[in-house]
């Protein structure tokens, strides 16, 4: 197994090519963190322009190819039209002042607000039960052999320890201890550094999993090894874990498929579910969350708590003195 690679490394396939690596150069010089998912934001703008068959000495971008760049795109969040909204903007800037273009850019005023008080989607535990069905029967494929296999240990890692998907997929096997169950995750989000304990069923199929892709002692490489060998992005495994979660047949109520973060969201509520159900008392169940997930304070972690009564009554009754009117009576006519 090879080491992680650098995708900036590869080629851009599209008209605007030599622009998009002078681009990343120059937001890398003003500072700017330039990770797998914009490398594949830069990509996919520049294949969505690749049928206007432009030539590099005649590019242009006009108020209609924009327009089309940044239409809505089915069970897409409003979030992520957002993002390109805002990419395909600091690009026609950078273009019309380095290549001396007038290339239209999108005015801020037309961007789409992003929602305020987004509620995560709780999947229930029948949900997971069906989502960990659906990713054990992924079929093997002769041109990802290792697909098969990755995803049910992905998936049980996001659910099972409510990690953030690039913590995961930036995983190496020595931060995972298989002997002692523990992850150690290093410069995470907020720059901080944890232990986290994995339950014993976990920790079985980390075993299962490592003897599957034929991990050795010495090898001390990515967790989840990309074809190439390189860091899995986060883009497609978005994309795979809402085709799996829509053959599970579950779905929000707008018809649209929940997000991989929900699972961290979902990881937060049935922990602490959990607790409370095993008689431990609140004002130590929520800290001890927070610093699992990896939160400077309690007050980030209760974000994650976005519940309902009727479904989290048991978290909740115990909840009412600690949070008082966080859930608040609902006057009804």
């Amino acid at each position: 197994m090879r080491g992680k690679a650098n995708i900036y490394d590869q080629d851009f396939d599209g008209p605007f090519s030599e622009c998009c690596h002078r681009y990343v150069d120059y937001k890398k010089s003003l500072g700017f963190k330039m990770g797998d998912s914009i490398f594949y934001l830069i990509r996919g703008m520049n294949r969505f322009f690749k049928p206007y068959k432009m030539t590099p000495d005649a590019l242009v971008l006009t108020q209609e190819m924009v327009e089309d760049y940044v239409a809505y795109r089915p069970d897409e969040s409003t979030k992520t039209q957002h993002i390109r909204m805002s990419f395909i903007r600091q690009f026609a800037l950078f273009m019309n002042r380095t290549y001396n273009h007038s290339f239209y850019v999108y005015p801020l005023k037309d961007f789409v607000k992003i929602r305020d008080g987004f509620v995560p989607y709780i999947f229930t535990h029948d949900e997971i039960d069906r989502l960990a069905e659906v990713v054990d029967l992924i079929p093997e494929s002769k041109r990802y052999p290792q697909y098969h296999i990755i995803y049910p240990m992905l998936f049980r890692m996001l659910y099972g320890c409510g990690l953030r998907i690039n913590e995961a997929l930036g995983l190496t096997v020595d931060q995972i201890d298989v002997n002692s169950g523990i992850i150690h995750l290093k410069d995470s989000k907020n720059g901080c550094e944890r232990l986290l304990p994995m339950s014993i069923s976990l920790t079985h199929y980390c075993w299962y999993y490592m003897d599957r892709m034929n991990i050795s002692n010495r090898y001390n490489g990515l967790f989840y090894p990309s074809y190439y060998g390189g860091e899995y992005n986060s883009t497609p495994v978005y994309c795979q874990m809402r085709k799996f979660m829509k053959q599970a047949s579950i779905y929000r109520s707008n018809g649209t498929s929940p997000r991989v973060h929900d699972l961290r969201h979902t990881f937060a509520v049935h922990a602490l579910e959990k607790m409370v159900a095993e008689g431990m008392d609140i004002y130590c169940s929520l800290p001890i969350l927070s610093q699992y997930l990896g939160h400077r304070g309690i007050e980030s972690t209760e974000k994650y708590l976005r519940l309902t009564e009727s479904a989290y009554h048991s978290i909740i009754d115990p909840m009412q003195d600690f949070y008082g009117g966080i859930f608040p009576e609902v006057p009804h006519e």
